[in-house]
């Protein structure tokens, strides 16, 4: 070989670059390299310097790789806290929509279905024994149904709010022990240990974005901060800003116009929270203040079937009509409130942040068009609980409320005027009032059904139990008011309260009967040989108050069948009283009114929904459809969200990764063909001395 081959051989050696490395499996991290990329990576970005056997990465290079390193973190962190926000969630609602899916919502023998087909089968033989245990037994299966699917949605409720517990707890532990990091980054004794506590940041930063969405950013000594998205601090250099589950709470912003110096409270619990605004102001005690209400943070107001807001008035005992079954109290004769106050009421457990400057509530709320509010914890699986929480399971609650109560007003609107072959002596109102002197319909009276209520007439005929024939002093049993004020013959709920009831009642029954009013229930007694059968009831009292009723209770939670109708079926009235005060045992017109109600069309008002017009059957289910749309929008979202956290896991450990092994391998492969190239060069060095020492 010529010595010039030798040379040009050696030195084309020793000036390649290494671009060949390559690690055998990019995807494989490599420990303790967290700031040196991958070598492909590197090659593309690499300047050569020309001195045999050095090769430099370019400051340009470092940056690109930087910069495309932190974009990728930044995106994993939230993509992390969009995963668990549903994966929190996808569980528990296909949990949900299992449990409304054992019911067959839209068969011909479903239980809603059931239940009214064997009141209309009662009706057609009323004296049946087997045909009453039959509507008794449906009737049972519906309650069993939609108590003890409201009953589970409570508990789950209850779990949920017990896992944001248990999130605050870790994510306030999280935040800390960033804290810590940020100190130690800071300190120059570990300045040795910068790439290990820079990996333990990141750690806790990916814990603490699994708990709730966040945003971060470095200050000049590395020391990282960190806030919600909505920009709430959490984590500021060297200080923790904890969250907390608080209990429910009401809170004030006055207008400088107002002098209100009284207190509002509130009774109830509700998923949605309430603003109320003032809109008439005035002295509390005057009947004159009047608000309005919303329940997505003044964004809309509720509204009448006219889409003209609501107006609530503050009665002269300070009390106001329910808003979302919250009963609401203002202070009376304490300042004088003005157009613009407003009270905002979250009527559950809800998320706060503590700062110097007071309480902020951090709380996730969902608007009605299906948005996140943003000033609010929008992802992780804080969010993800108290969504579903609050707008999954509440919602489902509501309507499951709400369909109760239909069921339980049409039922006994129609029970409540009609008779069985059974005498009553003494009957006791299930619901009762908070205050009997007040107007029935007034926000004052407490009674729940209040708005089931309207002027009419309220028949009760009183019957000798020998002779079967009415008294004679109320042989059309109407009930009269002309002796109690405003001394009208018809009842006016506007005006009459439950003790004028009662007074009217013993006006009207005289000696064969008396009303009295015991825990704020009426209660009517027949004398001795006498018993009494209800009739035509225009004003719908009876039915409110829970009298001669089929269905005890007001919502999904309470309803119940009455005790005394479940231990005797014979008690259930399928037909009504005649002009003689007899019960005809072949009437079935209440039954058949009752079985009617399979296909009548009630109408239903849901918040953030349109206003619905169907059956009650039909309206479940919408609600059992709606439960398995959200379950699947839940697994979708999961899945979707865990195949961008995958891809961006692959492009993180691609940037990050080598096989540790393989490049050793490569690594010694090129050493050793370097230490070759070298011994080539030394060859040809030491054949040109020999040459150069020959003689002439």
């Amino acid at each position: 070989m010529a010595i010039t081959s030798l040379l040009n051989l050696g030195g084309n050696s020793v000036y390649t670059p290494p671009k060949e490395i390559k690690p055998t499996d990019s995807n494989i991290p490599a420990r303790k390299t967290s700031d040196v990329a991958s070598a492909e990576q590197s090659v593309r970005n690499t300047g050569i310097f020309y001195l045999p056997g050095l090769m430099n990465v370019s400051k340009t290079g470092n940056e690109v790789i930087s910069q495309f390193m932190e974009q990728v973190e930044l995106q994993k962190v939230g993509r992390t806290s969009d995963f668990a926000r549903w994966d929190s969630q996808r569980e528990m609602l296909l949990n949900v929509d299992s449990m409304f899916a054992t019911e067959d919502a839209r068969g011909s023998q479903d239980t809603i279905s059931r239940f009214f087909d064997n009141w209309k089968t009662l009706s057609t033989n009323p004296q049946d024994e087997s045909t009453r245990q039959a509507v008794l037994s449906s009737s049972e299966a519906v309650v069993e149904m939609l108590r003890g699917q409201r009953d589970m949605l409570k508990a789950t409720s209850n779990a949920l709010g017990e896992a944001v517990q248990e999130s605050l707890t870790s994510l306030n532990d999280k935040l800390q022990a960033l804290v810590d990091v940020n100190e130690r980054l800071a300190s120059p004794d570990n300045s040795g240990m910068r790439s290990e506590l820079i990996r333990e940041r990141n750690e806790i930063v990916h814990a603490i974005s699994e708990k709730l969405d966040i945003d971060t950013n470095l200050n000049t000594r590395e020391q990282m901060k960190v806030s919600t998205r909505s920009g709430f601090t959490l984590v500021d250099a060297t200080s923790a800003y904890t969250l907390q589950l608080s209990e429910p709470s009401i809170s004030s912003r006055l207008t400088p116009a107002s002098t209100f110096d009284g207190n509002v409270s509130f009774s109830g619990t509700s998923s949605r929270e309430v603003t109320l605004e003032i809109t008439q102001g005035g002295a509390v005690g005057t009947g004159e203040v009047r608000f309005r209400a919303s329940l997505d943070g003044k964004r809309s107001w509720l509204s009448d079937a006219e889409g003209n807001d609501l107006q609530f008035t503050v009665e002269a005992n300070g009390t106001a009509p329910s808003v979302q079954n919250l009963d609401v109290t203002f202070n009376a004769n304490a300042g004088m409130l003005a157009a613009g106050d407003t009270f905002s009421i979250v009527p559950k457990q809800h998320v706060t942040g503590f700062t110097p400057q007071g309480r902020v509530n951090l709380t996730p709320q969902s608007f009605f068009d299906g948005s996140d509010n943003e000033l609010r914890i929008t992802g992780g699986q804080i969010a993800g609980f108290m969504q579903l929480r609050d707008n999954k399971l509440g919602t489902y609650s509501e309507k499951l409320d709400a369909l109760a109560s239909t069921i339980i007003t049409a039922v006994n609107k129609f029970h409540a005027q009609g008779a069985s072959t059974v005498s009553q002596s003494e009957v006791t109102a299930s619901n009762t009032v908070v205050n009997p002197d007040v107007p029935l319909a007034g926000n004052g009276s407490g009674l729940a059904t209040n708005n089931n209520i309207s002027a009419g007439k309220m028949t009760l005929i009183v019957s000798n139990t020998e002779t079967g024939k009415p008294a004679p002093t109320t042989a059309y049993g109407i009930i009269d008011f002309s002796s109690v004020a405003p001394y009208s013959r018809d009842f006016d709920p506007s005006v009459h309260s439950l003790n004028n009831v009662r007074d009217a009642l013993n006006s009207s029954l005289g000696q064969f009967g008396s009303a009295t009013v015991e825990g704020n229930a009426l209660k009517i007694t027949a004398t001795e040989n006498h018993s009494f059968s209800f009739g035509e009831d225009t004003s719908g009292l009876f039915a409110a108050l829970g009298m001669n009723t089929f269905f005890a209770g007001t919502t999904a939670s309470n309803m119940e069948v009455h005790a005394g109708l479940r231990e005797n079926p014979a008690a259930i009235n399928a037909g009504v009283v005649n002009n003689a005060g007899a019960v005809v045992a072949e009437n079935g017109d209440i039954a058949k009114s009752i079985g009617a109600l399979k296909d009548k069309p009630f109408t239903f008002a849901t918040p953030g929904e349109a206003t619905k017009k169907e059956s009650a059957r039909d309206y479940y289910s919408a609600l059992s459809v709606q439960a398995k749309d959200d379950a699947a929008k839940a697994l979708y979202k999961t899945q979707f969200n865990e195949a961008l956290l995958l891809d961006l896991s692959r492009q993180n450990a691609t940037i990050h990764g080598s096989n540790l092994d393989a490049e050793i391998s490569e690594m010694t492969r090129f050493q050793h063909s370097y230490k070759a190239a070298a011994k080539l060069i030394m060859s040809a060095e030491d054949m040109m001395q020999a040459i150069a020492g020959m003689p002439n």
